[in-house]
């Protein structure tokens, strides 16, 4: 969230900011909110201390009952007021909710056509018999079952087996492996998760119609774990930064508003799992960090030598809490281009601001940045799977993946 001394103080970068990001807000009646509320305060506090002198000048022999009715008088005002007070805080901090973060000066304006590639790595594979999609590839080694996952639930949902499981807890320990020795702490978080903790990561009120809500329990499904590890620290000073966490889990989400996109394989889903990359630091590391989780993010790709490009999102292609943000996207042979598989987003102080987290530390104080950052996520294994297939049909296993299959060196078509 923005803060409100910050929006009134620099309007018309707010407004621009909003104009760059396709936001159509009135930030006019955003400020009469906010200056209807000074004014109701001013006035509520100088009722509350009328109140309390009159009521100690009451006990006199004269006047009491004067006194008596004039502090009534000056409580049902004071009632009016914190009542009219209450209900213009509640309208103001629902339109900030809905202000999205400043964008750094690094990002293009416009859609996703304007998104950059900052750069290219590896060589795309050229193969030499019909390219299968993962979606084939899977079904016909028996670790994708797209129509079972469909049967027992319902659409966009799959059974991950046999070899396809190995190869989820393979990429996901090579990714700990790594991020471990510069100090990230592994959590298992929740995946049910309140409503403030969802708004604390800005899923919400943008996301509501991605969010699988628990009906008449204040539950919704998780997201991502981002939201599991920022409702960790609601209303807490902490005393030391940075904190490194890696959060593993299911994440979940309706992907209203997907239809007719990737309708085919399991690219785009309801249920998937991630590890996730959440970074608290002190606003002059927010870069650093940044930055670090990136160099996580492409170690995989380049361990695994798997074509990928580093991708600077366009304003428009940037959600709200974000101020900017590197997509990596892995050559996907089927379809001829690259594919998002991870994202990494500097957040600044947006969603610590949300959620009342603030640091202390040698005598200075604030809210820290965090930066959220996909570790792992199942589309790096239909990656693979992809681009290590063989004219056989098989799937042969990265070299250095091998050690974390079980030595197993290529997963091979299932006897019929």
């Amino acid at each position: 969230m923005l803060d409100i001394k910050y929006v009134i103080e620099n309007l018309e970068i707010v407004k621009e900011n909003c104009k760059k990001r396709n936001v159509n807000l009135d930030l006019d009646y955003i400020v009469d909110l906010s200056n209807r509320r000074r004014d109701l305060l001013y006035n509520v506090e100088l009722l509350r201390k009328e109140k309390n002198e009159v009521s100690r000048m009451i006990g006199g022999e004269k006047i009491e009952k004067d006194l008596i009715e004039r502090a009534k008088r000056l409580k049902q005002e004071e009632q009016e007021l914190s009542k009219q007070l209450e209900e213009v805080e509640k309208k103001l901090l629902e339109e900030m909710s809905w202000l999205p973060n400043i964008l750094d000066p690094r990002v293009p304006v416009g859609g996703e056509e304007k998104n950059i590639v900052i750069k290219e790595v590896g060589q795309v594979p050229q193969f030499d018999f019909r390219v299968k999609s993962h979606e084939e590839l899977g079904s016909s080694l028996g670790i994708i079952d797209i129509p079972r996952g469909v049967k027992l639930s319902k659409t966009r949902f799959y059974c991950l087996k046999n070899e396809g499981v190995m190869l989820r807890w393979a990429l996901t320990k090579m990714f700990v492996d790594n991020v471990k020795k510069q100090g990230f702490e592994l959590v298992s978080p929740p995946y049910l998760a309140k409503k403030k903790t969802l708004y604390i990561s800005g899923y919400l009120p943008f996301a509501e119609k991605d969010n699988f809500k628990i009906e008449d329990e204040d539950l919704s499904l998780i997201g991502t774990s981002e939201q599991s590890l920022l409702g960790m620290h609601m209303d807490e000073i902490l005393t030391k930064l940075p904190l490194l966490y890696l959060g593993e889990s299911m994440c979940f989400r309706t992907e209203i508003g997907s239809y007719g996109k990737d309708n085919t394989g399991i690219f785009r889903v309801h249920q998937f799992y991630k590890l996730e990359q959440l970074v608290y630091c002190h606003p002059d590391e927010s870069e650093f960090w940044h930055q670090q989780c990136l160099e996580n993010e492409e170690y995989m790709l380049k361990e695994l030598n798997i074509p990928y490009r580093v991708v600077l999102t366009a304003s428009q292609d940037l959600a709200p809490a974000g101020s900017i943000k590197y997509d990596i996207e892995a050559w996907f042979p089927s379809q001829n281009k690259y594919r998002e598989v991870t994202s990494n987003t500097n957040i600044r102080d947006y969603q610590t601001r949300r959620g009342n987290i603030r640091f202390k530390i040698d005598g200075t104080k604030g809210f820290p940045h965090t930066i959220s950052a996909t570790g792992f996520c199942d589309r790096l294994i239909i990656a693979l799977m992809e681009n290590y297939q063989q004219a056989d049909g098989s799937i042969k296993i990265p070299e250095k993946l091998v050690p974390y299959m079980d030595g197993l060196t290529a997963i091979l078509p299932k006897e019929v």
